[in-house]
This record gives C-alpha cells, structure tokens and sequence, in this order.
C-alpha cells in the first residue's frame, strides 16, 4: 500500500468515476484501475462496485476513505516534523486554538517564537464542540479555549487570560430596528447559529435569550463561526457570538452590540495538561504575556 494508492481511491470515492480521477492526476485511466486493483489485493477487500455504467463504494470502501485520508495526514504530519528537525527546529508544541481566542494566542506566539525560535508551534483551529473533545481527550499540549469547556478533574489546569461579554452580531441594515434594552426588537429577525452541538455555547445563548424574554427563531446552524458571521454579512440573520470574532473576518456589514449581564460573560483561558512532559510547555506559559495579566479586558 502506497500513498498513490491512496491518493486514487480518494478521489474515486468521491468522483465515482475513473477517467475523472485519472485526468486529476495526469495518468491514463488504465494505470488508476491497476493501481486500485493492488490496493484492494494488498487489503484483501473489495472497495468499489465497477460496472459498464457506474462505480459506487462497497460498505468496506466506505470504511476504508476514513482511514486513508488519517494516513495520509499522519504521513504529512511525520514529513513535515522530520523536516523541522533537520533544520534545527527540534522542540515542538501542538496548540488548539479556538478562533475567538486569537488575539490572545498570536501575542503569545510572537513573544514565544522571539524567545524560542527553535521550535515548532502547530496550531489547528477549533470548533466548540472540537475543542470540548480535544480537551477531555487530551489531544493537545495547549489549548485556547473558553473556561467552561475545560473539564473539572486533576488532569488539565489552566490559566485565565480575560473575560468580554458576547455580542448580538447584526447586519447594519438592521441596526435602527433593534434596541438592546428591548429585546422584543429582536423578534422580527431570524436567528443563525454555531453547531447545536456546541452544547456550551449555545446552552449559554439559549439562557440569555430566555432571561431576556425571547426565543430565538434559528433559521440555520453552521458548522463554523466564520459561516455564521458571513451569513449575517449577507443579511440573512443575527447571532450571538463572542465579540473577536467580528476582527477575525472581513465582514464590512456586521456590527456587533454588547449584551450586558453575568449571563453573557465568557472567560477565556489557557489550558495544559498537569502531567505533561513536553519541556516547552512549562517555557510557553512562563511568557511574560502569561504572567503580567495583560490580557484582561482585552476585548470589551
């Protein structure tokens, strides 16, 4: 099995269609259906059903694309820290950030890469519901997350670096129309939301809305926040977002108005694992960025 094998029966699972994948990769479609042939020998399965007028995936090769997209990604993963190594870049720090926390990670990483520019810092971006897995499965060495995704037990400690309230986000069509001392305003307008999933924030929305005498008409979930504040750019509702993340994309129609209350209030935090033995684990989080507090009220 090699990763042109792989490659081919991915893209087969999803044009279910030989010449297609042939012609993606510059290849005769003869040299696809060998290479698949082998695949499938050296596993000992059958993966797709061929026929004069169609091919489809077998249970097995639906089983199997999973599998072959993480080997492919574990093989890039290997490639590219083997390549770091060999240049000098031999420490190493796998980060999940959610992408409300970016203004609190990338003051972080420019303090920490001045200090240590020997290491390599990967950082994947996080959904809510990603971000609670990852941390109660301990997948990461850091994480940038909110504090009520981070599981009470002695395994993971964290740090608080600031507090904001979240924001009504609103196309600026709708602004006059809305009062936020009113929320009956806010009626008229159809709601759009981050994952149903999430089960964290969107119980907190949930409880904002219901102190405030409303329920939310959700026209669509997203599952990103990115989707959800384009879909507000476009005009096609409002939402309840941390307030970031109106800087972190380019969305020239949305305006975000503060929701006051204890019941808004979002804590972001930094999050490790107790036992973790990464030696620059404990040199990220004694940056001066970390110990100074400077962090608080970093968004209002």
């Amino acid at each position: 099995m090699d990763t042109l094998q792989l490659r081919l029966f991915i893209s087969l699972s999803q044009t279910l269609n030989f010449t297609k994948t042939a012609n993606e990769f510059y290849v005769t479609q003869p040299t696809v259906s060998n290479y698949i042939k082998t695949l499938e020998s050296s596993l000992g399965v059958t993966l797709l059903k061929r026929n004069s007028h169609s091919v489809s995936l077998t249970p097995e090769g639906k089983e199997f694309v999973n599998y072959a997209k993480q080997l492919l990604a574990l093989q890039a993963e290997a490639e590219n820290r083997l390549k770091n190594i060999s240049e000098g870049r031999r420490g190493y720090i796998k980060v999940a950030m959610l992408s409300s926390a970016s203004g609190y990670f990338t003051i972080c990483l420019e303090e920490f890469l001045k200090k240590h520019p020997g290491v390599q810092v990967n950082v994947d971006l996080l959904e809510g519901a990603e971000m609670t897995s990852a941390l109660g499965q301990n997948s990461y060495d850091l994480y940038f997350a909110h504090q009520h995704m981070v599981p009470e037990n002695e395994i993971i400690e964290y740090r608080v670096l600031g507090s904001s309230h979240l924001h009504m986000f609103v196309n600026k069509t709708f602004v006059e129309d809305i009062d936020m001392n009113d929320w009956s305003t806010l009626t008229k307008f159809h709601f759009v939301s981050t994952p149903a999933q999430d089960f964290t924030l969107s119980g907190q929305i949930n409880k904002i809305c219901a102190n405030r005498g409303i329920a939310p008409d959700i026209i669509n979930y997203y599952n990103r926040a990115d989707m959800a504040v384009l879909a507000i750019n476009s005009g096609v509702g409002i939402a309840i977002l941390p307030p970031h993340l109106k800087n972190f994309y380019n969305c020239p129609n949305v305006v975000t108005l503060p929701i006051e209350g204890d019941d808004a209030k979002i804590t972001m935090v930094v999050a490790w694992q107790r036992s973790s033995g990464n030696p620059d684990v404990p040199r990220f989080l004694s940056l001066n960025s970390l110990s100074e507090n400077k962090f608080f009220n970093l968004y209002k």
